[in-house]
């Protein structure tokens, strides 16, 4: 039995070995002379997103329905001060994360939640701005450790 194994094995060596040398060589590319690598977007600055922005978050209540909470931001000139305002409730202090190409991550301080009755909730959102539009996504965490992703979208105020 060895003996079969270990000749089946050699020719089929010598085989993918024919066949290899029997065939062309595969021809070679032809040159490649790359585009200009396009330049960066500019940074965004906190002077780009200054203003009140009117937003719209999408998230899922307790039972699983899909709800719209509507806020506004307000961001200083400098960007240093960003504050979410929801009706009829305290104004929610939010901290910049981090600020890159079109995009801006936040956190907010703890607050009563909008969705979730008796929760508190902190949020975490990552939103790109283009002129007067932003979108992005939100991740909500409540303190029954509850997490609940959704996406936000809006528009700069005039």
């Amino acid at each position: 039995m060895r003996a079969v194994f270990f000749l089946s094995t050699v020719c089929l060596t010598a085989y993918a070995a024919t066949s290899a040398a029997q065939q062309s060589p595969a021809p070679k590319p032809a040159a490649h002379n790359p585009a200009p690598a396009s330049h960066a977007a500019a940074a965004l600055k906190p002077a780009d997103v200054a203003g009140t922005w009117t937003l719209e978050s999408s998230v899922k209540n307790a039972a699983g329905q899909d709800t719209v909470v509507s806020s506004e931001l307000t961001v200083s000139a400098d960007g240093k001060t960003w504050t979410m305002h929801l009706a009829g409730r305290d104004s929610v202090p939010t901290h910049v994360v981090s600020m890159g190409g079109d995009s801006v991550v936040t956190q907010s301080a703890p607050f009563k939640s909008v969705t979730r009755a008796g929760q508190t909730v902190t949020t975490h959102e990552v939103v790109h701005f283009k002129g007067n539009e932003a979108w992005g996504t939100i991740e909500a965490r409540y303190s029954n450790h509850a997490v609940v992703k959704g996406t936000v979208k809006g528009t700069r105020k005039k």
